[in-house]
């Protein structure tokens, strides 16, 4: 088996130096087939860590996998969880010793005085309302905490008064008060995660909780959040730039977060139980389908809030999923074949033998090669089966003889032009050319299938073999169900339904009317829309009405997501309704050269003109802001007028985020255009309405103004009001800047105009003050990051145990941002085109030959001498290093300037300035640049003890940021394995007690690919990520079981 047996206890090894192995029973419940399921805690340890010492020893933060196994599978793989008897010993029901040490009576006592302080707090809270916080109240708290610390005493805090007292608390304008909430809170969660769960749920859900809570108190929160989900989903992004999330975003994320999870719990609880009352398994089987369609639009929910927090629909190119090739995700692609080639192209011309049969026809790899050495006559054509030292898998060439000798057969192979000597069984006999027929198609050639055990058709296999079976029992995927063509699949509705829920009233209440009018039904309340059969015509008179309703969001997912890519008008994209939208879709930024032309032009026009020129382009939703503009000049009271215009903004912010984006033009030629782009944000800043506007999405154009050297002193001025004042109503943007670097900007702007520029100190001092903050929210955006992917991996394990269908919203679309860069690597030496420097241009080799031997040395004035990097177009920099070495003493750089441009011949602005230490080796000269410079050049101001010319060792030049498929890619690859060698273990167990269960070993297997192929077809994006899951289970279900069933001695004896 793949798995190995440690001290009576299975193992699996998921990779190098790893394995799982099962440390505790979490939870139980009753599966869909009526029997129960066990949720067990794998840790994933080093090879050679022991792990024997039982849960209580193990680090809670250490690697793990959470996986639902059967009866089954716990007793083929998990032996210390069962019972002398062989019976799984249910999950521990212990109550903590503390709740054992406590009488009833004084633990009713206790509970008395907990109710008598709540009411006493509640009552002290509406006396001080608008004054300092009385003694006896901060008292009255105290005691509380310390109550709350008390384990046995949990449920007493579950009065709805509590949450009461927390939200006045949390609402409080005294810190005091608040940080005294936060203090009863934290002991609260203390106890155990269900508790801690419960309690952040139960306050995010609060009505309007939002409003109540201001930046301290939802930090608390959202503190209290990251503590709780730390241990639970251990996932490391590092080296991955994730973008900056404001707290309000992040409080809505974990809003939906919590409300998935508990939603989740709920499904897991909800089962209907073995041998229930008609009636009563009837009203579960419904609760269970309101809960499935809640999680459903819940998980949906989330996935959109998540997708636009990371920015992922900022993609610069939104082009729709390429259709991934149908091939078997079994199968890899031939030798050859690259990975954004498809496989036809690899392959124009296949040919097959009209009379010898293939390996796959054969029930051993022995028989076969026997066939093979009775029938192969020299002159014959051969094709190699699989990988072989220097021949590869699909080479083919010319048999010339065979000996006694290993291996025993010489064949002319055309690749290499010589003779190579393979075993019979790699070969595959093509015959003499009468016996060859040509195959137009390289899925004609996959599909060429013989007999094999069970008289399953088999496709040719081209993968190197991992036992000497290879009869492999496969069946070629389904085709997809044409029998009810006419009406959506409930994936395809529940996503439809989706955005019809995410309708306002009026809107909601017309199409419902639709629904009815065409379907025929009276009331459609929640549980009779979940289960509607509708006609794809109706589906599609649908999906020309919602585009009208929806808002800019709500309309990008409508856009991306499945069942419009299948159903929708295709001429939409032309009759677009919000321009807006759609336009960003096809050209979300315009291009540099566009931009400073558009810019020119309207710097000679008036403000008014060019703010005109600007929004043009978003059809009704830019003459809001021009409509704003306008108001904004206006005098006397304007709220009237300003407020429904930003509250249009906030459904259509496109306009605005085009605005604030103009700030990244060319400074010296659009001075006037800054200016009045800057007066109208501060103004815009001082209504409750605006702050809900998406600002973060733009605030890295408001940093690339404010690094500029080019910028303006009064641009720059007005530039630092603005921010202070956007900073100071809401500090969730000082975090912001903090994460883009501000501080260190600023003090470069101070530097420049030396200390004259109004609030910059104080501007930098607020934003210094959030460092603790900016790192709460990094920590929690990889908390609910990972968590989300942990939720999709286990929806993926549900659907394979019980393949039933995924009905979540925006599933496939989760797993594309998830799989993307799976079919691209970009090298750091393809960053850039050329390298040009300032002198001695044959040496300019030496700055990319990685020998820090050698060196580029320069010829020419002080400061005069610069390398000149020629960027591939769209390449974002995540690092740029300059190598230098101290023993050039003085032609070793010690000022360096780095400048981006346009052109070669347009280099003006200035991304940093580094000075170098004496002792440096590597010195960084830029990271993480957030857009593309065709040129980058790096110009040597002074060196060091006043020398001339310069020695520069070597230019580094890191690309395209990571992306998340080596993260995605090792996670659904390990959870594959373990589940199939998990499964691989109980069938092996199944068959060793009973060996006529081998019989079933074929249909059984044919249905796990089946389901994998197609899960593949449907969700993953390309050929890369489907084949890495096809390799995957395989290597961990098919390999194995193969092997252990045909060799005696390998079958496990029963226990």
């Amino acid at each position: 088996m793949a798995g190995e047996l440690h001290y009576r206890e299975f193992r699996v090894p998921l990779g190098p130096g790893l394995h799982a192995y099962p440390d505790e029973l979490i939870r139980q419940r009753v599966g869909h087939d009526g029997h129960p399921e066990y949720q067990i805690r794998w840790l994933i340890l080093q090879r050679g860590d022991d792990g024997e010492g039982g849960s209580n020893q193990v680090d809670c933060k250490a690697e793990h996998i959470l996986l639902w196994m059967s009866n089954d599978e716990i007793y083929a793989n998990c032996h210390k969880m069962l019972d002398k008897d062989g019976r799984v010993i249910g999950p521990s029901q212990e109550t903590a010793g503390e709740a054992g040490a406590l009488d009833k009576s004084v633990l009713g006592e206790m509970e008395t005085d907990v109710k008598s302080l709540i009411q006493r707090a509640l009552r002290q809270l509406e006396e001080c309302v608008g004054a300092i916080p009385p003694a006896p109240l901060i008292h009255t708290v105290h005691v509380l905490s310390a109550y709350a610390s008390i384990e046995p005493l949990t449920g007493v805090f579950k009065d709805p008064r509590v949450l009461d007292l927390l939200m006045h608390m949390l609402s409080s304008p005294d810190y005091q008060i608040r940080w005294s909430a936060g203090r009863m809170i934290q002991a609260l969660a203390s106890h155990d995660a269900g508790t801690r769960t419960q309690i952040l749920l139960s306050l995010s859900q609060q009505e309007a909780i939002e409003k109540h809570l201001d930046f301290d108190s939802r930090c608390a929160l959202l503190a209290l959040f990251a503590q709780a989900t730390l241990s639970e989903h251990p996932m490391s992004f590092e080296g991955i730039q994730l973008p900056q999330v404001p707290g309000r975003l992040l409080f809505s994320l974990v809003k939906h977060y919590l409300h998935v999870t508990s939603l989740l719990d709920q499904l897991n609880d909800s089962a209907v139980e073995p041998g229930a009352q008609n009636s009563a398994s009837e009203e579960l089987s419904r609760e269970r389908g309101r809960l499935e369609l809640e999680f459903s639009m819940a998980m949906g929910t989330l996935i959109s809030e998540l997708v636009q927090a990371m920015r992922w629909d900022w993609a610069s190119h939104r082009q729709r999923p390429s259709a991934q090739s149908s091939c078997s995700i079994f199968q890899p692609q031939l030798a050859g074949a690259g990975p954004g080639l498809p496989q036809a192209q690899a392959t124009p011309s296949l040919r097959r033998s009209r009379r010898f049969r293939p390996r796959s026809g054969f029930t051993s790899g022995d028989t076969y090669a026997l066939y093979v050495r009775d029938t192969l006559e020299p002159g014959m054509r051969v094709r190699m089966l699989d990988d072989y030292e220097e021949i590869s898998a699909g080479d083919e060439g010319e048999f010339r003889q065979s000996n006694n000798g290993v291996p025993p057969v010489q064949v002319l192979w055309e690749s290499t032009g010589r003779t190579y000597w393979v075993h019979w069984h790699m070969l595959q006999i093509l015959g003499f050319e009468e016996d060859l027929e040509d195959v137009v198609e390289a899925d004609e050639y996959q599909g060429a299938v013989g007999i094999g055990a069970g008289g399953v058709a088999l496709p040719s296999w081209r993968w190197k073999p991992m036992t000497e079976l290879y009869a492999v029992p496969y069946a070629l995927p389904e085709d997809e169900d044409t029998t009810d063509s006419e009406h959506l699949s409930q994936a395809e509705w529940w996503e439809l339904l989706f955005f019809i829920k995410k309708l306002d009233g009026p809107d909601h209440r017309e199409v419902l009317q639709i629904l009815q009018e065409n379907l025929d039904e009276e009331i459609l309340d929640d549980e009779i829309l979940a289960e509607l059969a509708v006609p794809t015509e109706l589906a599609q008179e649908l999906l020309l009405a919602l585009p009208q309703r929806l808002d800019d969001s709500a309309l990008r997912d409508l856009l991306s997501c499945r069942v419009y890519r299948k159903y929708g008008p295709e001429t939409l994209a032309g009759q677009s309704v919000y321009p807006s939208v759609l336009e960003a879709q096809a050209q979300p930024q315009k291009s540099a050269v566009a931009a400073r032309v558009e810019a020119k032009e309207a710097s000679t026009q008036c403000h008014h003109t060019s703010l005109q020129s600007l929004v043009e382009g978003y059809g009704p939703a830019g003459k809001i802001f021009l409509d704003l503009e306008r108001a904004l000049r206006s005098e006397g009271p304007r709220e009237g007028e300003v407020k429904p215009l930003l509250l249009q903004l906030q459904r259509h912010p496109q306009p605005f985020l085009a605005l604030m984006r103009s700030l990244d033009t060319p400074a010296a030629a659009n001075r006037a255009l800054h200016l009045t782009v800057l007066r109208i944000l501060m103004q815009l800043v001082d209504f409750p309405e605006a702050l809900l506007l998406p600002w973060h999405e733009a605030m890295d154009t408001c940093m690339a103004c404010l690094r500029s050297p080019d910028t303006d002193r009064e641009v720059l001025q007005e530039l630092i009001l603005f921010l202070h004042r956007l900073a100071s109503v809401s500090r969730d943007y000082a975090v912001v800047l903090n994460q883009l670097g501000a501080r260190d900007a600023i003090s470069k702007a101070l530097e420049k105009h030396l200390g004259k520029l109004e609030l910059a100190q104080e501007l930098r001092d607020m934003v210094f003050k959030c460092e603790k903050h900016a790192h709460l929210y990094r920590k929690l955006t990889t908390n609910i990051l990972g968590g989300c992917i942990q939720m999709v991996l286990g929806q993926i394990e549900d659907h394979r145990r019980t393949h039933r269908p995924i009905n979540i919203p925006f599933f496939d679309v989760f797993l594309r941002y998830l799989c993307q860069g799976s079919s691209v690597e970009v090298k750091e030496d393809k960053c850039w085109e050329k390298v040009e420097v300032s002198s001695n241009p044959h040496r300019a080799g030496k700055l990319t030959d990685r020998n820090p031997k050698t060196y580029w040395e320069s010829n020419g004035s002080t400061g005069s001498h610069h390398i000149t990097l020629h960027m591939h177009r769209g390449v974002l920099v995540r690092q740029l290093t300059l190598l230098v070495a101290s023993e050039d003493s003085s032609y070793m750089p010690a000022r360096v300037v780095v400048f981006g441009g346009d052109s070669a011949s347009c280099i003006s602005t200035e991304l940093n300035t580094v000075n170098v230490m004496p002792s440096a080796s590597r010195v960084v000269l830029l990271e993480n640049l957030n857009r593309f410079w065709p040129v980058i050049q790096i110009r040597i101001k002074r060196c060091q003890q006043g020398g001339i010319d310069t020695r520069v060792r070597g230019v580094e030049v890191l690309g395209p940021k990571p992306t998340f498929w080596p993260l995605f890619r090792e996670q659904l690859c390990r959870r594959t394995c373990l589940f199939y060698t998990i499964r691989a273990q109980a069938w092996s167990r199944d068959i060793a007690e009973d060996r006529r269960r081998l019989l079933q070993l074929c249909p059984r297997l044919n249905r796990v690919l089946r389901h994998e192929q197609n899960f593949a077809d449907r969700f993953l994006p390309d050929d890369e990520a489907a084949q890495a899951l096809g390799k995957s289970c395989w290597e961990a279900l098919v390999s194995p079981l193969v092997q252990n069933v045909t060799s005696p001695g390998n079958c496990p004896a029963p226990h």
